[in-house]
């Protein structure tokens, strides 16, 4: 089923959620164990947020049909729902045909320093830009967070074999913008 933001309900949390829910996740359980909690209740929550964001789309274009947005629409909406959301700044790079980046700034859920037993890193954030992102793509999309430092994330978006080609060129010692490269 595919909820419109209208059907979509949505509360306001304070920030201090976030290192709650990931010291809660992490209690007990392993740092991959918790990372891929994590990941999953963002994946889960993204048709809400893909719904919202669309809205946010429609409102700024009025008559537009949601299949007639250009891929600046979408990102000029994203940006501005994540934002007055009060998540933080949202820009989107395309690194190669590919590959996609997302920088978050002054980001939310950017601060965990893994003291609370999760690895740092925006993990709800890249499940839930996996769904919103495989929606729009009509198939799946691999996330991947390659920068984590407090307030700040950069994420890698593409197919998992694209994906999979940069993570293995980042394990064999190369930098995430050298494996991007190397896809020619």
């Amino acid at each position: 089923m595919n909820a419109t933001a209208t059907e979509a309900k949505f509360v306001q949390v304070p920030a201090g959620l976030l290192p709650a829910l990931r010291r809660a996740v992490a209690d007990g359980r392993e740092p991959v164990e918790a990372v891929t909690i994590l990941r999953q209740v963002g994946y889960d929550t993204g048709e809400a947020v893909h719904a919202a964001v669309l809205d946010r789309a429609a409102q700024s274009r009025p008559g537009l049909p949601a299949d007639a947005l250009t891929a600046d629409d979408f990102w000029d909406a994203a940006s501005a729902y994540f934002r007055d959301a009060g998540w933080g700044e949202l820009a989107h790079e395309q690194l190669h045909p590919g590959v996609g980046a997302l920088d978050l700034h002054d980001w939310v859920e950017a601060s965990g320093d893994g003291s609370d037993g999760v690895p740092p890193g925006c993990h709800l954030s890249t499940g839930i830009f996996a769904d919103v992102l495989g929606r729009l793509a009509g198939g799946e999309i691999a996330v991947m967070e390659v920068q984590a430092q407090p307030g700040s994330s950069r994420l890698l978006f593409g197919s998992h074999e694209v994906l999979g080609a940069v993570y293995q060129g980042m394990v064999d010692g190369m930098s995430y913008s050298d494996a991007v490269t190397r896809l020619g």
